[in-house]
């Protein structure tokens, strides 16, 4: 088993990139109900429940062996399209409170440790989607998802998404207020790569979110997340 052993062998550098994209084929196979999307440096594992999107991110730190592991919840109709965008973001590491499991090796024994992230994948991992696996759910846990600090992160997006589908009037407010004053969104390497020529400006659409959510005017703010969809 992967995870008992005690030396890894190192693939030959010509060797990364084509194991990597095997990776990705033999992990999706090993679990049940997910697609696949893989670019060059990223695999994406996901699936849909109650209009949310959870996903698995296997993400390949360029010109190294190293592989990083983080999930991701977002709303299906979420205004970004782009299929490599992330939000609420935990790393593999925080769910299995092992926070100083940060990087995964591939290695020649690639295929054992895609059976060993399968296996988290279908215990851990799920175990933690489904905490948060309804908006009725991620606003009951809100206070677990709330980000703890300054820093720009990509949370306070999921909580306004749940607190208009539960139609939370005054948490929308508060989460609109927290996003608006930092809202710019990091980006995967593979969004930057592959950009959106489609993509929105986020301020104007917050403002006008913002100016329906002050008059709890839930319906219009559903036509707005509707028409961004429209779009695409």
């Amino acid at each position: 088993m992967w995870e008992e052993l005690k030396v890894y062998k190192q693939l030959d550098k010509a060797d990364i990139n084509p194991t990597f994209k095997k990776f990705g084929s033999i992990l999706v196979s090993l679990i049940d109900g997910y697609s696949i999307h893989q670019t060059a440096s990223l695999i994406k594992l996901s699936r849909q429940v109650n209009q949310l999107e959870q996903a698995v991110f296997v993400e390949k730190d360029k010109g190294s062996y190293n592989l990083k592991v983080r999930t991701s919840i977002k709303p299906v109709d979420f205004y970004r399209r782009h299929k490599f965008t992330m939000l609420n973001i935990v790393s593999l590491g925080d769910i299995m409170y092992n926070y100083r499991r940060t990087f995964y090796p591939l290695t020649k024994e690639w295929t054992d440790l895609a059976a060993y992230l399968a296996t988290r994948i279908k215990t851990e991992i799920e175990e933690y989607f489904q905490k948060f696996n309804s908006y009725d759910k991620i606003i009951e846990r809100r206070k677990e998802i709330e980000p703890k600090g300054p820093e720009l992160n990509n949370k306070y997006e999921l909580l306004i998404y749940a607190s208009i589908k539960t139609k939370k009037k005054d948490l929308l407010n508060q989460y609109l207020d927290k996003k608006i004053s930092r809202p710019v969104m990091g980006i995967t390497q593979s969004e930057y790569l592959k950009p959106d020529s489609k993509e929105i400006d986020e301020k104007i659409f917050l403002d006008r979110i913002k100016s329906f959510a002050l008059k709890g005017d839930f319906f219009n703010i559903e036509n707005e997340i509707a028409a961004m969809g429209g779009q695409r």
